[in-house]
């Protein structure tokens, strides 16, 4: 029998008997949807921590206090007070691959006041290299100059989402607002920049001159941390040498003893989040796999019974001439039929779940012909595992048998 044919009288008979169908592909189709939402979901991370990555600066790296240990966090015990802005000064002069520095501090709960609004946002005490080390300049108004630095002047500088917070629409140039119970005059509002490389908003912060938060906000002589600008960024690898020399010679740590410090680059933060990205996907595509192994077995289950209810038919069939390989490539085409039919349900219902949950959720979504392609390879797969056995025991009926019984 011609393939045609064959493929033909399968969709007629599955046709015949929806509800059995039905169940039979439900396990295909929750599978396949499950590695398209996967996929989706893991595509579209990636692509958005590169974004991330890429706002930090790819001929970037961070320097931070501690050697484990976030500075500031609520984990740890002692505050780390060995990053010094000097080390920034040295940093710049001193390493030959460096273009500029940008050291600051920062306050995670600093409580602005304006007239009888209140709002709780970061405080960054900063230096006028801020700009051009992030690349990130004010969109209106002025940022923080050397004069404000060294006179310890009380400015500051708002983001975005602060400025929305406390002014709404109206502009904010040349007010006053409390962080804590010192005033500050607003002389500029940022650019906006969006998310960090770490999750947080970067348009919901307040920026002062950091001599002025070393003294009158956070009263240390301390910094946690220093952003560095390369010339190039192929010289990621002997900046991060040298810098890690310099600051422990200018930390005096001895041979053996572990960094007081800590060096981040964006080489790292993309492989930090790709490999929690990958376990995070293996492990959900190991449950949609599960998924299609269990869909087979009741696609194997059904079709068996399916075939004692159609011994006449395929007795019939035998007697006027259908060889047992016709028998069993009907079958084997049914089982794979249905899977590649549940595998691309389960690909429109996927991509369909994807976008949902990227409103929803916020979760970022990118859809892959790879993907897809992948689901349906699986689905047919799966099918012709399944579909094996009964095509066997359909084949191997004899007409005579098949029809004395039926009749």
């Amino acid at each position: 029998m011609k393939t045609g044919r064959i493929l033909t009288h399968s969709i007629r008979e599955l046709g015949k008997n929806k509800p059995r169908t039905f169940f039979m592909m439900i396990g295909i189709v929750i599978g396949v949807t499950t590695v398209t939402l996967v996929l989706s979901a893991g595509l579209g991370a990636r692509r958005k921590v590169m974004e991330r990555v890429r706002k930090f600066g790819l001929n970037s790296l961070m320097v931070s206090a501690g050697g484990g240990r976030e500075m500031g966090g609520g984990t740890a015990s002692l505050p780390v007070v060995t990053l010094k802005a000097d080390d920034a000064e040295a940093i710049k002069h001193e390493i030959r691959a460096v273009k500029d520095t940008a050291p600051f501090n920062r306050k995670g709960d600093g409580m602005l006041k304006y007239r009888e609004k209140s709002y709780t946002t970061r405080v960054f005490g900063v230096t006028p290299s801020w700009q051009p080390v992030w690349d990130w300049y004010a969109e209106k108004g002025n940022f923080i100059s050397d004069d404000d630095h060294a006179r310890m002047n009380r400015v500051c500088v708002i983001a975005p989402t602060v400025q929305q917070e406390l002014f709404g629409e109206a502009d904010p140039i040349g007010e006053q607002i409390r962080i804590g119970t010192v005033p500050f005059e607003i002389i500029g509002i940022m650019e906006p920049k969006g998310i960090s490389p770490g999750g947080g908003d970067m348009d919901n912060r307040v920026y002062i001159p950091l001599s002025t938060f070393s003294r009158r906000i956070a009263n240390v002589d301390h910094i946690t941390n220093i952003k560095v600008l390369l010339r190039d960024r192929a010289d990621m690898n002997r900046a991060v040498e040298d810098i890690r020399s310099l600051l422990r010679g200018r930390h005096s740590l001895a041979p053996g003893v572990p960094d007081d410090f800590r060096i981040t680059t964006p080489v790292e933060v993309t492989r930090m989040a790709e490999r929690v990205s990958g376990t995070f996907s293996l492990f959900l595509v190991l449950v949609a796999a599960v998924s299609l192994v269990a869909g087979g077995f009741v696609i194997t289950n059904i079709m068996l019974i399916s075939i004692g209810e159609r011994r006449r038919e395929i007795g019939l069939r035998m007697a006027v001439g259908a060889r047992a390989r016709d028998i069993r490539n009907q079958f084997l085409v049914e089982t794979i039929t249905i899977t590649v039919f549940g595998g691309l349900a389960g690909i429109v219902i996927g991509i369909g779940g994807a976008f949902v949950m990227e409103v929803l959720t916020e979760i970022p979504v990118a859809f892959s012909w790879h993907g897809a392609a992948l689901g349906l390879v699986f689905s047919a797969l799966v099918g012709l595992a399944a579909g094996v056995h009964p095509a066997k025991r359909a084949a191997a009926i004899q007409p005579v048998e098949a029809l004395s019984k039926q009749g």
